[in-house]
């Protein structure tokens, strides 16, 4: 009887291990850890402290107080990450706003690729550090194709800006687009040659983590790269000419 009893118990300890291993008697046990504590945790951690402490050696009165102050400083950081990260989102909306002001603006930069507007060339030019002989601009279409060749001749140092009239070597003026351009300094390799500032047209912007410009449609820089900001003349000249036909007197008219 005694040794019946004896198995009995011990079923009965082993299925209640086995609950517990398996987590159907504390279902607690299945709450997914959290990574981030709230306030509210820390609170309830608070109270779990008061409610388990030992009745015969309950929590000093210093300690108390000190844990009081601990949680006080605690709910002032969650409040300052909270409107830090407020701060953060608007600075961020004036940034891509003032980035998205950028979009059709003409702009300085480092780069190879120039580009033809209304059958004009942009713009582009170089430095030399020490005079050059035989200077000459190769320009290239973006396909590779040779469209016309500039002689520069001999350069003083300084600052060079290339004169380029939009036409190929026939004449014909060149359809709107970007142009690859090569400055070509005899006894000079490519890695030699000082690096080309061309202006052209920030066609567009990407907004991400790592906001970039996007220029002549090929090139895209980081808002630090933009070297200089370029006056647009052609909105003004077309606006003169606007008003030029308004103030033309009609004389079919006139008797």
């Amino acid at each position: 009887m005694a040794k019946s009893i004896w198995w009995s118990r011990r079923g009965e300890m082993i299925n209640h291990l086995g609950d517990i291993q398996n987590n159907r008697q504390f279902p607690e046990l299945n709450r997914v850890p959290k990574k981030i504590l709230s306030r509210e945790d820390f609170m309830l951690l608070f109270v779990k402290q008061l409610q388990f402490q030992d009745p015969m050696h309950p929590i000093e009165n210093h300690e108390m107080a000190m844990q009081l102050a601990l949680f006080n400083q605690v709910d002032q950081l969650f409040d300052l990450n909270q409107k830090f990260d407020k701060f953060l989102d608007t600075s961020r909306g004036f940034y891509l706003s003032n980035l998205a002001s950028f979009v059709g603006k003409l702009v300085k930069v480092k780069g190879e690729y120039g580009r033809v507007e209304g059958g004009k060339f942009l713009g582009a030019e170089f430095e030399l550090k020490e005079p050059a002989r035989g200077v000459e601009v190769v320009i290239k279409d973006e396909k590779g194709a040779l469209v016309k060749r500039l002689s520069l001749g001999d350069l003083l140092p300084g600052k060079h800006a290339i004169a380029w009239d939009a036409t190929d070597e026939n004449g014909n003026p060149v359809p709107d687009g970007n142009y690859l351009i090569h400055l070509v300094i005899p006894g000079k390799n490519p890695q030699e040659t000082p690096p080309l500032s061309v202006t052209g047209r920030v066609t567009g912007a990407v907004l991400g983590d790592e906001p970039q410009l996007v220029v002549n449609g090929e090139m895209f820089l980081k808002p630090s790269e933009i070297n200089e900001l370029v006056m647009d003349n052609s909105n003004q000249v077309e606006n003169q000419e606007i008003q030029g036909e308004e103030n033309t007197p009609n004389n079919g008219g006139a008797s």
